[in-house]
C-alpha cells in the first residue's frame, strides 16, 4: 500500500485534505459531484485534476457488489449513499487508505479491511452491526425492515456485536 496515495470521501474535501496535501487523491464521479460546491470556483478542483494531484475514477462492479455485500450484513447499507458506497468500493479496488469521518463508512472499510484515516474525529472504535427494533412492542428486526409487523409502528437502530462473517 503506498502511503503517499489516498481515497477521499466527501468529508475529506470539507477538511481540506487535496487542498492541503501533496499526495495523490483518488475519488469517484459521484464525491466529485458531492463537492463540486466547496470552492465557489469549479477551477480549484479543475486545478488538482489537471496537476495530477486528485484522480477521478469508477471501482470495478465486483469491488462495489463486495461493499454492497458487507453494508447489507453490517445495517450500514440504508445509512451510505450511493457516494459512500462507490468510495469504498475504489478504496478496495485500489488497495489504499481510505480517508473519511463517517462512522459508517468506517464501521463497513474495517470489515473489508481497508485501512481507514480520520481526520475530523476519533475514529471508529469498533465495528457495530446495528438491527431495528420497535419501542412500542420490543420485537426485533433485520436492519433493512422500517416498520413493525406486529403494531405497524416506526422502527429505531439499534446496534449489536457482530457475530458473522465475510
Amino acid at each position: 500500500m503506498d502511503s503517499s496515495k489516498f481515497v477521499l470521501d466527501a468529508s475529506a474535501f470539507y477538511t481540506g485534505v487535496p487542498f492541503l496535501s501533496s499526495a495523490i487523491c483518488y475519488t469517484t464521479t459521484l464525491v466529485f459531484e458531492e463537492i463540486r460546491h466547496i470552492k465557489k470556483s469549479y477551477c480549484v478542483l479543475e486545478a488538482l485534476v489537471d496537476a495530477g494531484n486528485l484522480k477521478v475514477m469508477e471501482p470495478g462492479e465486483s469491488f462495489l457488489a463486495k461493499v454492497i455485500n458487507i453494508a447489507k450484513k453490517t445495517g450500514d447499507y440504508f445509512k451510505l449513499s450511493s457516494a459512500d458506497l462507490s468510495v469504498l468500493a475504489l478504496a478496495l479496488h485500489l488497495n489504499l487508505t481510505l480517508i473519511s469521518d463517517d462512522y459508517a463508512v468506517e464501521n463497513v472499510a474495517t470489515l473489508l479491511n481497508i485501512p481507514i484515516k480520520s481526520i475530523g474525529t476519533k475514529g471508529i472504535s469498533k465495528v457495530r452491526r446495528w438491527v431495528t427494533f420497535c419501542r412500542a412492542c420490543g420485537k426485533a428486526y433485520e436492519p433493512n425492515i422500517i416498520e413493525c409487523a406486529l403494531c405497524g409502528n416506526k422502527l429505531r437502530r439499534r446496534f449489536k456485536t457482530p457475530k458473522y462473517k465475510q
